[in-house]
């Protein structure tokens, strides 16, 4: 009985540790993984936010924008190259098409977050409201991870 017990305690246990590390929000017909940013430096007047976005729909649809109580303001970016060099650009909307998945990482797209009011440390989250054209609000958290981290997605 008691190895039974503690067989059960420690399936419980490793359930709740999924849990907890593995976070996704679903909105309509858009699934939103594992939203993260990185750890910044104190005083970082500018922050980035991460994600993958599947669209499990029969027809397409587009992040709109973003907005955070924690910042002044977030725009939608993304990366291309031009007259040789890579350059950050805003843009309006990242379309997501139909049965499709859209990463948000590192050099590609990705939120610029602009003047959080505090810096945010591994372990902590933030919350972060993604408008889509669609599916409209999703209200999700971003978990802030090391700053040397590289998330893959599977």
């Amino acid at each position: 009985m008691k190895k039974q017990l503690n067989t059960l305690i420690l399936f419980i246990a490793t359930l709740f540790s999924i849990n907890v590390a593995a976070h996704e929000y679903t909105a309509d017909s858009i699934q939103i993984d594992h939203p993260w940013s990185r750890e910044a430096p104190p005083n970082a007047t500018v922050i980035a936010g991460f994600f993958q976005l599947k669209n499990l729909a029969t027809k397409d649809d587009f992040l709109i924008s973003a907005s955070t109580p924690i910042a002044s303001r977030v725009e939608i970016h993304t990366h291309e190259m031009s007259d040789g060099m890579m350059k950050m650009m805003k843009i309006d909307n990242v379309r997501i098409g139909s049965m499709k998945t859209v990463m948000f990482k590192p050099g590609g797209y990705h939120l610029m977050i602009f003047n959080p009011n505090k810096s945010y440390k591994k372990g902590e989250r933030f919350p972060m409201t993604l408008q889509f054209k669609n599916a409209g609000k999703v209200e999700v958290e971003l978990a802030v991870e090391e700053n040397a981290h590289v998330h893959h997605h599977h």
